[in-house]
C-alpha cells in the first residue's frame, strides 16, 4: 500500500461566545498503490517440467596434477597411476639416463631433496600432455630423468619410446586399456 498525505479542513469547536475557526491540519490515508503489471493469463497450460541434467562421466585425467618440490616421489606416483592407470610414472637420478639399468628414486623421498635445478617451478600434467613434454619438464623443472612406462599382459615392464612418446597421457591410458596392459602396477 501507498501513503498519500492529504490536506483536510476540519472544523474546530471552540466556546459559545466565541466565532468558530476553520483550521488546516495534514491527515494520512493509506491507498492501495497502483499495479503498473498486466493481469495474469489464464493458467490452462501445464507447469514446466523440472529437468535434472544428465550425469556426464567426466575422465578423471582431463582434471589437471601439479608437481611441486614438495611433494614425495610415492604421492605424485600415486596420483599419476589413479588418474591413468595403464601407466606407471618412474623418476630417477638425471646420472641414470644413460645406464642400461636403472635405480629409480624410493617413495618416500621428496622431490625438493633430489631435484638438481634450483628453479622453484613446478609441473602441470593433464590428459592432453604428450609423454615427451611431461619427461622433457622433469628434466627441464627438476634436473630429473622421468620415465612413463607400462605393463603388458605377461607382465613384463616397458618404458614409452619412439611413437608412444608422441601419443598424449589420455590417448596412450586407452590404447593400454585396449592392448591389455595391467592397470594399477605401481612403480
Amino acid at each position: 500500500m501507498a501513503v498519500v498525505k492529504k490536506t483536510v479542513k476540519a472544523k474546530v469547536v471552540k466556546p459559545k461566545d466565541t466565532k468558530p475557526k476553520v483550521a488546516k491540519t495534514t491527515k494520512t490515508v493509506a491507498k492501495p498503490a497502483v499495479k503498473t503489471t498486466k493481469p495474469a493469463a489464464k493458467a490452462t497450460a501445464k507447469p514446466a517440467k523440472v529437468v535434472k541434467p544428465k550425469e556426464v562421466k567426466v575422465s578423471n585425467s582431463t582434471a589437471e596434477m601439479r608437481i611441486s618440490g614438495r611433494k614425495m616421489i610415492g604421492t605424485i606416483q600415486k596420483e599419476f597411476t589413479a588418474k591413468f592407470p595403464y601407466l606407471r610414472l618412474s623418476i630417477y637420478p638425471y646420472s641414470e639416463k644413460s645406464k642400461s639399468t636403472k635405480q629409480p628414486y624410493r617413495a618416500d623421498v621428496k622431490i625438493v631433496d633430489v631435484r638438481k635445478k634450483d628453479s622453484a617451478g613446478e609441473i602441470s600434467i593433464n590428459g592432453r600432455t604428450l609423454v615427451k613434454n611431461l619427461e622433457n619438464n622433469f628434466e627441464k623443472v627438476f634436473g630429473l630423468y622421468a620415465q612413463v612406462a607400462y605393463t603388458k599382459k605377461d607382465g613384463s615392464r616397458c618404458y614409452t619410446a619412439g611413437s608412444l612418446d608422441e601419443q598424449s597421457l589420455t590417448f596412450l591410458n586407452g590404447f593400454g586399456e585396449k592392448e591389455g596392459w595391467q592397470k594399477g602396477v605401481s612403480s
